[in-house]
């Protein structure tokens, strides 16, 4: 089993990763899917926590050998308020990389945003 952070721990207003602090939107550095190594399989299954979180966190992927350069595509994402909880999704594609896009973050944090396969 291979895990995959999409996002390190990020809370709203503190600069994390490609986080800076006070953008309402960005995007997680792309992480090789399941299909990148060809072989894997098709299945993905996303992970996320969050605590009292006021964004839109939407999973991308793309069949691209260049992230750079890809026409991305929604997954799988959550809209608008979310609780304190954790949720899982398990995603068939076979995707080359993946990536998380957050827009409109106001409050909370993500402290958990993995893929796994």
């Amino acid at each position: 089993m291979t895990i995959l952070d999409l996002l390190p721990v990020t809370e709203y207003g503190v600069p994390s990763g490609n986080y800076d602090g006070s953008s309402p939107d960005f995007v997680g550095n792309a992480v090789p899917a399941a299909n990148y190594y060809g072989g894997q399989g098709p299945i993905q299954t996303f992970t996320f926590t969050f605590a009292n979180l006021s964004a839109n966190v939407t999973t991308q992927a793309t069949l691209s050998d260049s992230p750079e350069q890809a026409a991305w595509f929604d997954v799988y994402g959550f809209v608008g308020n979310v609780a304190t909880s954790t949720y899982a999704n398990t995603t068939l594609g076979n995707f080359s990389w993946l990536r998380v896009a957050v827009t409109d973050f106001t409050a909370g944090n993500i402290t958990v945003a993995t893929a796994t396969y």
